[in-house]
């Protein structure tokens, strides 16, 4: 049986529930940032623990007290139907692949973003892994570990809950066909940390979000969120596993 459409959201709900959790995990990202560099690890150990410590616990009080607002029987999440896990890995390797060449398509884009809209950024700011060197293979494990649990397990399976499973099917009918668009742009104006990378991830998750619709489902999103984030915690495993 169907779950019954969720009722939408107002415009300034929406815009509300879709960028104010960014202001809140980017302070904290940033004020993690500091005490990450007191420890001696980069600054991209700050995201894996911001995500960790806020964006998780975050994003799942909301859905939570969202789902408390439902009416029994139904959930807060409209995406749930579970297709077979070939359809599953077969629309996450589309995704994966389609993102992979969004951020290569775009990154001219990004780099001129960054370099003109956002030029007085501190790089202090700015999420680095630390394979640059300057780091011992002690402080780029705990940021792997940092990433993998926060950035790569916890973050993916939130987002996609809230923002693809909560947030999509309740965008405003006034929007009409432009909403799923328009819902991918103010994900990717959620990312307050880095903002500059906003055109690769609207080319990236477009995809994502209409295979959501197509699927009924945010497992196929999941699966690819967490594939595409687990590349930095390869990258630092490579880097300390490399032969001196």
């Amino acid at each position: 049986m169907n779950q019954p459409s969720p009722a939408p959201n107002t415009l300034p709900i929406s815009l509300l529930l879709h960028l104010a959790p960014g202001l809140l995990i980017a302070a904290s990202y940033l004020a993690l940032v500091h005490v990450g560099r007191a420890s001696g690890l980069p600054s991209a150990a700050a995201l894996g623990a911001s995500a960790l410590l806020v964006t998780g616990p975050l994003l799942l009080g909301i859905l939570t007290l969202a789902q408390q607002r439902t009416r029994h029987g139904t959930s807060a999440i409209a995406l749930r139907q579970i297709p077979r896990m070939r359809a599953i890995i077969g629309w996450a390797t589309v995704i994966v692949g389609l993102a992979a060449a969004a951020f290569v398509v775009a990154e001219p884009v990004n780099s001129w973003v960054e370099h003109t809209l956002f030029s007085t950024w501190p790089d202090t700011w700015k999420p680095n892994l630390g394979t640059g060197g300057g780091y011992g293979d002690g402080a780029l494990l705990w940021t792997a570990v940092l990433i993998l649990a926060g950035s790569a397990l916890v973050a993916p399976v939130l987002e996609e809950a809230y923002f693809r499973g909560f947030l999509l099917p309740r965008m405003p009918p006034s929007l009409g066909r432009a909403g799923p668009v328009i819902h991918t742009i103010l994900f990717a104006a959620y990312h307050l940390w880095t903002p500059w990378l906003a055109p690769s991830r609207i080319l990236g998750v477009l995809p994502l979000t209409y295979i959501a619709l197509r699927t009924r489902s945010i497992l196929p999103g999941i699966v690819a969120h967490i594939t595409l984030n687990l590349i930095d915690v390869v990258v630092l495993v490579a880097v300390v596993a490399k032969p001196s």
